[in-house]
């Protein structure tokens, strides 16, 4: 009798156990759960929107699609209305978008700097647009010359230095910086809307 009783009241004492046990199986499955959209943010990776602002204006830069058919959409507004609204297709991911007064002419500039997605040298490109008015004029940003183009070997670093627009290379393989090309340009208008121009 004594032995029955004893077998009870262990089985009465390992019950709450096993229901804490599954209790934290289900806190795991929740946790893996949770972690599941970490899948699809990174299928979803080469999107990208930001918020832009410069004095009263206002832009929304985003990206989307897969490859060559990615699309760069900007929509800006003023303390008044809203600007007409940018939309061209892109080549490689956005990795960091800005506003400027290059020219200085009291007027916003939206640039977008892009980076191959299957390109290792990390060559970049530039998607930009002049403010002029309600309408965005595009802006050219050069290819190298013949003479950059022979010194370049990647790894581009582009930014916005006060005025200019700075593009920084490596000239061989090292990291060193003293290893590194930089030219700086500065925003002129032309026939077309506007144009990067290096710096004399």
């Amino acid at each position: 009798m004594r032995t029955l009783l004893f077998i009870v009241m262990s089985g009465a004492l390992l019950l709450p156990s096993l229901s804490c046990n599954n209790g934290q199986r289900t806190e795991v499955n929740g946790d893996s759960t949770a972690a599941a959209p970490a899948t699809d943010k990174t299928d979803k990776s080469e999107d990208y929107n930001q918020q832009l602002t410069y004095k009263q204006y206002s832009f929304s830069v985003n990206s989307r699609g897969q490859g060559a058919l990615r699309q760069l959409t900007i929509t800006g507004r003023d303390s008044a209305s809203d600007l007409s609204e940018v939309n061209t297709p892109l080549e490689g991911n956005i990795y960091y978008a800005s506003t400027a007064d290059l020219n200085q002419d009291g007027r916003p500039e939206v640039y977008c700097f892009t980076r191959g997605t299957a390109d290792s040298s990390g060559y970049s490109k530039v998607y930009a647009y002049a403010f002029d008015g309600k309408t965005g004029k595009p802006i050219n940003f050069p290819e190298l010359t013949s003479q950059q183009a022979g010194e370049y070997r990647g790894h581009d670093s582009i930014y916005i230095d006060e005025k200019y627009l700075v593009r920084s290379f490596s000239t061989d393989n090292s990291s060193a910086a003293a290893s590194r090309k930089t030219i700086k340009y500065v925003l002129r208008p032309s026939a077309d809307g506007f144009m990067l121009v290096q710096a004399q």
